[in-house]
């Protein structure tokens, strides 16, 4: 089971909450990765 999408993917796979899988027999080198970013709510009020 795989989470998510890849570059080479539909967009409409690109959802956290995609769920995909392949048979035990085929390989699948398919597989993206996420960048995240944090935002600090306090670094956001002292930005001024």
């Amino acid at each position: 089971m795989l989470r998510g999408g890849s570059w080479n993917n539909n967009p409409e796979n690109c959802r956290s909450a995609n769920r995909n899988n392949n048979n035990r027999d085929n390989r699948n080198n398919n597989i993206g990765f996420r960048v995240v970013c944090l935002v600090v709510a306090s670094a956001l009020l002292y930005q001024n």
